[in-house]
């Protein structure tokens, strides 16, 4: 289970990379009061996972610049949307933890979740449309690659970091 979702999380980052922060879970400290989206947090893991996507496809500078400013653009304009979807998550989870709610209002809860979720797929296509026209052809073999290998289980594990290493 955890290779499973290892690899989903690794197709999420190499296709959608124009929704990396959309990956980002709260910090530690918590998001601000009133939001379900820490945009510090959410910052930092998306400047994180680009560096790593960039050296991946040997990015130049210009590339580098047009998909930041573009991956910026869309974590932008998605976070309301974002928002709300985390939002309409709590609310389906406290419907179903609840005993006053009827199947028909959970089934209602979920069918809206997915036009929620839809519509942010469909700003990310666009998003990564915009971003296979930057790369080369090459670059784009690259990223194809790398989701074969993720989703065959031919790709190499993430190098574990251990800090207490003493190697």
């Amino acid at each position: 289970m955890n290779k499973l979702r290892t690899n989903k999380k690794l197709i999420a980052v190499l296709v959608l990379i124009p929704a990396m922060a959309g990956l980002a879970q709260a910090s530690l400290a918590g998001p601000a009061a009133g939001t379900l989206i820490d945009k510090d947090f959410e910052t930092a893991m998306r400047k994180f996972v680009s560096r790593r996507f960039f050296n991946r496809i040997d990015a130049n500078d210009e590339q580098r610049a047009k998909l930041s400013a573009l991956i910026e653009k869309t974590t932008d304009e998605t976070r309301p949307a974002r928002e709300q979807f985390r939002q309409g998550l709590l609310d389906l989870s406290n419907l179903m933890a609840s005993k006053d709610a009827s199947d028909d209002q959970i089934k209602q809860k979920v069918d809206e979740i997915r036009g929620m979720k839809e519509k942010l797929m469909d700003r990310r296509l666009v998003a990564v449309l915009e971003a296979r026209k930057i790369l080369t052809v090459e670059q784009r073999q690259k990223v194809n690659n790398r989701i074969q290998d993720v989703i065959t289980g031919g790709a190499k594990p993430l190098r574990k970091i251990s800090l207490l290493m003493d190697e």
